[in-house]
């Protein structure tokens, strides 16, 4: 046991004799002329020798029990780790992270420059992390609170269906999250570490369903009778997403300076791509035909898909990424087609299979995607962009498309 008692340390409180009182192995009670009494533990470093004073806490918060009880756990963490406390607390108070908010706003920033649809993500995080645990701090978040979280998603709470995928996706933006804090040095641990898709929405199948001839025939034969339903901007969409094998936003969002439609090229920027890759797309003929027409139906806008409504709360100048989506979907639910439904994503994987059984490798096809192929070596070493070897295998993917566009193919139903 130390030397001091309860009694004493309330007669010493009272009385103030002098600063400092031992209660041994380097806690003391420090009892200041001025201010609270309060618990010090006296330690040197292992490292580098130096005496230091970490205080614990004050009196009216810890009682000497509790003092004692802290100040072996600090001299344990001492000895076995080579901690500092006062480093340690040092740390702590310079941290500008404090909760997971604050992690979060400057992850965002790093996402930003990674990936295209670094909004998706944080509209993600908005909706079902921030008003739960956003402004717990770091080091209190267990993996019962992630736990939670992903169960909610996947099993849908009050209003919200069950949404197994979007609890996926949650997954591995909070393990994305506090692996950039342990990177930081600002937390520990990473509670969102043990957990897989079985603890969140379930294993997931990849959703990429193309159609084959026939069924892009019907498609366009179907879509090119119901203007009213399926605008004619619309409906170029697709064929163009199809002609340059690009992704729907990479599209809908293209402003038109990045075209030279004179010499067939689409300069596709870094930042509006996934991976944050640049890409030079040749366009064959029957594009840029589309795209001429699209600039017409544009009235002058800088963007190719503008927006629909004109109005002070359109959230982008463009069309939003959810017009094609819905448009294809109600069309889908009418039971319009034959075949079973598509998304829009599925356009592309229509001109990956296409490219395939036209006979060009997949090396090629996967560069028309912009997808690098092969292993890492191979993508840091070969910088050839095999811009001539893609305008032919996008000449031959609109040698077979434009046909079925202009209606001069139709549907054999």
């Amino acid at each position: 046991m130390g030397k001091l008692h309860d009694k004493t340390v309330k007669k010493l409180i009272k009385e103030k004799p002098s600063v400092r009182h031992a209660d041994g192995n380097g806690l003391y009670l420090m009892t200041p002329k001025r201010g609270d009494a309060y618990w010090m533990l006296r330690y040197t470093t292992p490292a580098t020798k130096l005496r230091r004073e970490y205080t614990i806490g004050k009196v009216d918060d810890w009682s000497l029990a509790d003092a004692r009880d802290e100040a072996a756990k600090l001299r344990l963490a001492i000895k076995r780790e080579g901690a500092d406390p006062v480093q340690e607390r040092q740390k702590v108070n310079q941290n500008p992270f404090k909760t997971l908010n604050d992690l979060y706003a400057d992850y965002y920033e790093l996402r930003k420059r990674e990936i295209a649809s670094h909004h998706k993500e944080k509209s993600l995080y908005e909706r079902e992390v921030a008003w739960r645990i956003g402004k717990v701090e770091l080091e209190k978040i267990r993996p019962v609170d992630i736990s939670e979280i992903l169960r909610d998603v996947a099993t849908g709470y009050d209003d919200n269906k069950p949404r197994p995928t979007l609890s996926n996706d949650l997954m591995r933006l909070l393990r994305n999250l506090f692996d950039h804090g342990i990177k930081l040095d600002v937390t520990r641990f990473n509670p969102a570490s043990p957990f897989r898709p079985r603890d969140a929405g379930g294993e997931e199948k990849a959703a990429n369903y193309p159609m084959n001839e026939d069924e892009v025939t019907e498609f366009f034969t179907k879509l090119r009778v119901i203007p009213a339903q399926f605008s004619r901007e619309n409906y170029l969409a697709c064929a163009l997403l199809i002609a340059t094998c690009t992704r729907k936003m990479e599209l809908l969002a293209a402003p038109w300076s990045e075209f030279d439609l004179e010499n067939r090229i689409w300069y596709l920027p870094e930042e509006r791509t996934k991976k944050r890759r640049a890409i030079d797309i040749p366009l064959a003929a029957p594009a840029v035909e589309w795209l001429n027409e699209l600039k017409v139906r544009s009235c002058g806008s800088e963007w190719v898909f503008p927006a629909r409504r004109i109005s002070k709360k359109a959230r982008t100048p463009h069309v939003c990424e959810n017009t094609l989506n819905h448009a294809l979907k109600k069309l889908f639910e009418k039971k319009l087609f034959s075949f079973d439904k598509r998304r829009v994503h599925d356009l592309r994987g229509t001109a990956r299979t296409k490219l395939g059984k036209l006979g060009f490798d997949d090396n090629l096809a996967q560069r028309c995607l912009n997808q690098l192929p092969g292993n890492r070596t191979d993508r840091v070493y070969n910088k050839h962009g095999y811009f001539e070897e893609r305008r032919e295998a996008h000449e031959a993917l609109c040698e077979w498309l434009a046909p079925i566009v202009r209606g001069e193919v139709n549907s054999g139903e």
